[in-house]
């Protein structure tokens, strides 16, 4: 009897620790900050808050200090829009897992042209799928590469099969489409194989409520089609101020998702 209760109890152990381990926050692995995304709001409620940061290379202190100050709004999770680090090189993704370690919010990364400058295949196994999509009720998130400053065919198809009116659809991508005063630094143009304005039609055709990008070092808005577009690329990278548009500040973009209505606000570092 006593080796029966003691099995049990070793078998009540080993489930608990497994299954907290399916929803524990992972540096870097997508699908296990999904799972813990999705198991945080099942426990939260309906409302939530969001981060949108990104462009954090080489500015370790400036992104730590914003993690930081994004605590204090008890976000389900930090969308990273990418360009977390600078070159893609492996022993780089080892120095910022140790960075982002320590942080008990679920973060979500993109990749940035940094981050794949040699490829995709280093990010593809330290972080996972380029293009991703998860849902929380209503909302569809939704990830997509042009890193390379082009939406390849695989991610105009992903994006046609997930985008959707059905949902309430909030997208990602790092650079942004190459439109109005964002040309001088946003994706390959359609002429030379962007394929942006394919994708942007699809936003359209989906009714998507926000985009989110980097990729320029500062914060800015446009309102095309119905869907807001904003940059949030004051993670710690040298700030551009040499552009007339924007504000060249630190900081991070705070949404707030309630059942039937998105808000959002700019939060400087200081």
């Amino acid at each position: 009897m006593k080796r029966i209760i003691l099995s049990i109890f070793f078998y009540l152990l080993t489930a608990l620790f497994l299954g907290s381990s399916v929803v524990q926050a992972v540096p870097l692995s997508l699908d296990q900050n999904i799972k813990a995304i999705q198991a945080k709001q099942e426990a939260s409620g309906a409302e939530f808050f969001f981060v949108v940061i990104g462009d954090n290379r080489d500015g370790a202190q400036v992104y730590n200090r914003l993690v930081n100050r994004a605590k204090a709004f008890n976000p389900l999770f930090i969308l990273n829009t990418g360009d977390f680090i600078r070159e893609g090189q492996a022993f780089e993704y080892d120095s910022y897992i140790k960075q982002i370690a320590p942080v008990d919010i679920p973060i979500l990364h993109l990749p940035g042209n940094h981050d794949v400058r040699y490829g995709s295949e280093i990010y593809r196994q330290y972080v996972g799928d380029l293009n991703w999509f998860f849902d929380l009720g209503d909302f569809r998130f939704i990830g997509l590469d042009n890193a390379t400053g082009k939406f390849t065919e695989e991610t105009v198809a992903f994006a046609r099969k997930k985008l959707t009116s059905q949902k309430i659809c909030l997208v990602a991508f790092h650079r942004p489409p190459a439109i109005g005063r964002w040309t001088v630094h946003a994706m390959i143009d359609d002429q030379k194989g962007g394929r942006g304005a394919e994708v942007m039609a699809l936003i359209q055709e989906a009714k998507v409520h926000m985009v989110f990008l980097g990729h320029i070092h500062l914060y800015d808005e446009m309102l095309i089609s119905g869907t807001h577009y904003i940059i949030s690329a004051g993670g710690g990278a040298k700030l551009y101020d040499k552009y007339n548009f924007g504000k060249p500040e630190y900081g991070f973009v705070l949404v707030r998702v309630r059942p039937t209505r998105i808000t959002h606000q700019w939060v400087p570092l200081d």
